[in-house]
């Protein structure tokens, strides 16, 4: 007993981070998620360029962004297990993944077919989806029962990104000259899509000649040539240059390792690691049955927050245009509006955390983006004002919907590196799912569709989300039992309470 005591004193101590080494990476986290944003939102404002680039149509390309979400699905299911067993190299492996992401997103707008781009995405997406997974497990880490601000804090550098995405697409989209002649619209069922925006420089008009389905030319003219390849590639250097930071981190740094304090038997057999590993009780403290209704709840509820979160920031710019006749100005700019309100939605989320509890706060959120749907059903179909005032509202709900279902989640269980998996992986199937019906309702039954499916949206989650309030309250949350915990044995809290510790170590190039 002696000799182990002081074996345990020759080990390096364990210790925690300080407050400003918690800021300082929380920040460049934050900064990472802007790169997200900037990569997840560019196809929104380039979706009609991408219809050019690929001569297709809503429909397609909207499965073809769908990649994303596959892409992310990808990404989850190995972030996830990654970061529970190779938590030391998390910070290369965000590198690594950043650089591969930027190389795939640089490639997309060269490519000539919807399937091509598909591909692409769904490359670039699930480097990203590891990068997301693998950021978010080391901030709920670093502040364990304090991150939900810090988790808002997270996604709006994402709001951030998703903002500064139309600006750099703008100048580089194709603008069709004024002419009555020009078909700047979505041919509706029973005929080919003839919308071509191919474009020549300004001070040399000419005309192309186009084939629709009933094979009469259509003469367009056009203003200023499609060259989305170079947005693409500012969004790929912004993503490149934020990997020098990991590699920084991991190489040239000190840095401490977040491991659970959780005793594992050096004889247990792999297959019990795995087990253990997706077990629901693994993070619910052994109550098996509420970790699978809590589960199978979160998995329900993302899969519609993900959808709702792509539908309306991958389709304002288009309805704008096709619904409200704006121009392609005006259309970049309520796109722009839509993120600074969705970004703003969650930064105030930083703060509302503070003083209304969680379990009150979603529902609350849900039911605004639920109200705002309704409103833009009846006062925007054709009254341009309320599609502004009322774009501006739904990116308020909306925004902090994300990181406050995570915030409930890790109120309530455990969030590990799988957990996180099985939420990512629920929002990335959701946001292909919507994107698929959304381009197919949008092609073939009319733009009115849109609003349509965002009230859907709302009213699902809203569902979901009682629900989710109702199992909750009834189980109580975590921090609330160990709470209890503290209070009824305190000579014995130490031991007791599952905490989060640290060890520290050095590594050099």
């Amino acid at each position: 007993m002696e000799s182990k005591q002081n074996d345990d004193k020759k080990q390096p101590e364990w210790e925690t981070y300080t407050t400003t080494q918690k800021v300082t990476k929380t920040a460049v986290l934050v900064f990472t998620w802007l790169t997200i944003g900037l990569f997840n939102e560019i196809t929104g404002p380039t979706q009609k360029d991408l219809i050019i680039k690929t001569n297709s149509d809503y429909e397609l390309v909207s499965r073809a962004i769908s990649g994303q979400s596959v892409g992310y699905f990808i990404g989850a299911i190995i972030g996830g297990p990654l970061i529970d067993k190779y938590e030391k190299w998390c910070y290369v492996t965000i590198a690594i993944c950043l650089d591969c992401a930027a190389v795939a997103i640089f490639a997309a707008p060269y490519a000539t077919n919807t399937n091509t781009l598909w591909a692409l995405l769904a490359v670039a997406a699930s480097f990203e989806g590891v990068v997301n997974i693998v950021g978010q497990r080391v901030l709920i880490q670093l502040w364990d029962e304090k991150a939900t601000g810090p988790l808002h804090l997270l996604h709006f550098g994402f709001g951030m990104g998703s903002v500064l995405a139309p600006q750099i697409a703008n100048p580089f989209l194709a603008v069709l000259a004024p002419s009555s002649k020009n078909v700047t619209s979505t041919v509706m069922p029973n005929e080919s899509f003839v919308q071509q925006v191919l474009v020549i420089p300004m001070q040399n008009t000419s005309h192309f000649h186009l084939t629709n389905s009933t094979n009469k030319n259509t003469r367009v003219e056009y203003l200023k040539e499609s060259k989305i390849e170079t947005a693409y590639f500012i969004v790929a250097i912004i993503i490149a240059s934020v990997s020098i930071v990991y590699y920084i981190y991991q190489f040239c740094s000190r840095h401490i390792i977040l491991t659970p304090g959780i005793q594992v038997d050096a004889k247990e057999s792999n297959f019990r690691k795995v087990v253990r590993l997706i077990d629901p009780a693994t993070c619910t403290d052994g109550n098996r049955w509420f970790g699978i209704q809590i589960f199978i709840l979160l998995f329900l509820c993302f899969f519609n927050i993900g959808g709702g979160d792509a539908l309306y920031g991958k389709f304002i710019r288009s309805y704008s245009i096709d619904k409200h006749n704006f121009s392609g100005d005006d259309a970049s700019l309520i796109n722009t509006v839509y993120w600074i309100s969705f970004a703003v939605g969650r930064f105030i989320g930083i703060f509302t955390v503070r003083f209304i509890p969680i379990r009150i706060l979603l529902p609350l959120e849900v039911s605004g983006a639920l109200f705002t749907g309704i409103l833009l059903e009846i006062f925007a179909d054709e009254n341009d004002l309320a599609l502004w005032i009322l774009t501006i509202m739904m990116g308020l709900c909306v925004g902090p919907i994300f990181p406050s279902g995570l915030g409930w989640a890790n109120a309530h269980l455990e969030v590990t590196g799988v957990a996180i998996t099985f939420i990512v992986m629920g929002m990335a199937l959701g946001a292909m799912s919507y994107l698929w019906v959304i381009g197919y309702l949008y092609q073939h039954h009319g733009y009115d569709m849109f609003f349509h499916q965002m009230i859907f949206y709302g009213a699902i989650v809203l569902f979901f989300t009682i629900l989710m309030t109702i199992i909750g309250k009834i189980q109580g949350g975590r921090f609330e039992k160990n709470e209890k915990v503290i209070e009824s044995k305190p000579e014995k809290s130490e031991s007791k309470v599952n905490v989060t510790k640290c060890y520290k170590f050095d590594t050099k190039l």
